[in-house]
């Protein structure tokens, strides 16, 4: 059985943070009628079944960027939201490079962690067919009392995403403010990667704190600095 041992938080009503050992964060709002799944981390464990001891609503599965450490264990739903712009990316990468880059945080982390990598890290059902719906910006979810918009923010990957919670005013930024932003292969100018994250400071009165993709950049639970 895979493990479903996440270090998680309650940082806000109905708001979850569930740390994947280290490699990520995958976030779990909670609607009247709605969840939804902010990422789906390297795909270490049992990410699905975590979620259905918190949660027994219908999930909206939703991919801030297409990189190996948020869309792991994408083939554990049906249904994902993602960016076009970001389907260039292999969804999920392989095993191999999971353990690999799973192996490299650890030992980065200095962590020891409830896992193991053979059992916990598959390559999930290569059969099963998953439904991709294009995220594109200004689109908003109803989870039933709690809307949440996505906006794109380009730079760390042609496709970036950040989700507002209008309930919460949290901001969930994925990588788009990671120190990393400009990366070689992301295709993306420093230029226009400026002009999207100006659209973010802009909009600072509609959020009280932001959450990225990562906890080692703050505390499980806390917004960044």
């Amino acid at each position: 059985m895979r493990t479903q041992l996440y270090p998680m938080v309650q940082f806000k009503e109905d708001t979850w943070e569930i740390d994947e050992f280290d490699c990520a964060s995958i976030f779990l709002i909670i609607g009247e009628k709605k969840a939804m799944v902010i990422d789906t981390g390297m795909g270490i464990g049992d990410l699905k079944g975590a979620i259905e001891k918190i949660t027994d609503k219908p999930l909206i599965v939703v991919i801030t960027h297409g990189h190996v450490d948020h869309t792991g264990n994408i083939r554990q739903f049906d249904e994902v939201w993602m960016n076009p712009a970001d389907q260039i990316y292999p969804i999920p990468d392989s095993v191999e490079r999971r353990k690999e880059d799973a192996r490299l945080i650890a030992i980065r982390q200095k962590g020891i962690y409830a896992y193991e990598p053979d059992v916990d890290i598959v390559e999930g059902d290569k059969d099963k067919t998953i439904i991709f719906h294009d995220m594109f910006d200004g689109i908003q979810f109803d989870l039933g009392g709690r809307i949440i918009s996505a906006y794109e923010c380009p730079g760390h990957t042609p496709g970036e995403m950040v989700l507002l919670d209008e309930k919460t005013h949290c901001l969930f930024a994925g990588d788009a403010l990671n120190y990393h932003l400009g990366m070689k292969n992301s295709g993306v100018s420093i230029e226009k990667a400026l002009k999207f994250l100006e659209r973010m400071k802009q909009m600072e009165n509609q959020y009280e704190g932001i959450y990225n993709g990562h906890h080692d950049y703050r505390a499980l639970g806390m917004p960044l600095g």
